[in-house]
């Protein structure tokens, strides 16, 4: 049965879910989402693993923490918040700037991936939505929040190709959580930290590549080849990048397969993750 429990990291309180039962596959979350992303995923995982769920600070239930809004920050945390659950090492599975959250631990720490699954990860190229560099403006950044706190299917709707299925419980989770104002305030602080109005700011791409190339965990990176928000093209950085990895297309997905191509995804990933020859995780 799935749980729900709180953390105090570095003095904010942050909300996670354990559910199923094995080895633990850390879900880390992408800009604007919350633990309930995954709900589509840990049915796959819960007979074989133990998933941990969390709200990145200042989204979902989770306080906002201060040195967590940059990509350095956000993967220290997310060493901080494994060192307080007692989880030596784990599969990281990310999606978008969770996935860059994912390589960069997995560059930092390599002894604490067991195994790595990217989804759409931002921070390889310079590509990003005219959104995104319009939001780096003072007072336009603002106007989004507004529209996407009275109307969060506009927040969602850009991930997903297939417009007509975005989960109900979806947007219902998007509206109670940016409706709290923090995750509004978090996305453009997550924004203007990692973007400018030519895209992702080299530096940022300087550090994602660079700490791409150290990772020692067999890799799977999956995009969905319509994907409007981080262009697939940038799945060939990738993969050229990470010492041992390889990619797997989900034809006519959008930038969150895991939930708009469940299935695919789900069958993807257990492939890949029955195919890794080491232990994939152990708790000290």
């Amino acid at each position: 049965m799935a749980a729900d429990r709180f953390v105090s990291i570095n003095g904010a309180r942050i909300h996670y879910r354990v559910d199923g039962s094995g080895p633990p596959v850390l879900l880390i979350h992408g800009l604007g989402a919350f633990l309930e992303s995954w709900s589509w995923t840990v049915p796959a995982l819960r007979d074989h693993y133990t998933t941990i769920a969390f709200d990145f600070p200042g989204f979902g239930l989770s306080d906002a923490l201060d040195e967590a809004y940059t990509p350095e920050g956000a993967a220290a945390f997310t060493l901080a918040f494994m060192d307080a659950l007692a989880v030596r090492r784990a599969v990281l599975v990310g999606s978008s700037l969770g996935g860059t959250i994912a390589t960069m631990v997995a560059g930092t720490a390599p002894d604490r991936c067991a195994a790595l699954v990217l989804v759409s990860p931002a921070g390889f190229d310079v590509d990003a939505t005219l959104m995104a560099r319009l939001a780096t403006l003072p007072l336009v950044g603002e106007m989004f929040i507004g529209v996407i706190r009275r109307s969060p299917r506009m927040g969602v709707r850009n991930a997903f190709i297939k417009r007509g299925q975005i989960p109900p419980q979806l947007i219902e989770a998007a509206q109670r959580y940016f409706r709290l104002g923090a995750a509004g305030r978090s996305c453009l602080r997550v924004v203007r930290a990692t973007v400018g109005m030519s895209g992702i700011r080299p530096e940022i791409i300087g550090e994602v590549r660079t700490l791409a190339s150290r990772i020692t965990a067999p890799t799977l990176i999956i995009w969905g080849t319509r994907d409007r928000v981080v262009p697939p093209a940038h799945a060939v950085v990738a993969v050229r990048t990470i010492p041992d990895a390889r990619v797997h297309l989900l034809d006519g997905a959008g930038h969150v397969p895991y939930i708009e191509d469940a299935d695919a995804f789900n069958a993807a990933m257990m492939e890949f993750l029955s195919g890794v020859r080491e232990p994939v995780g152990a708790r000290r």
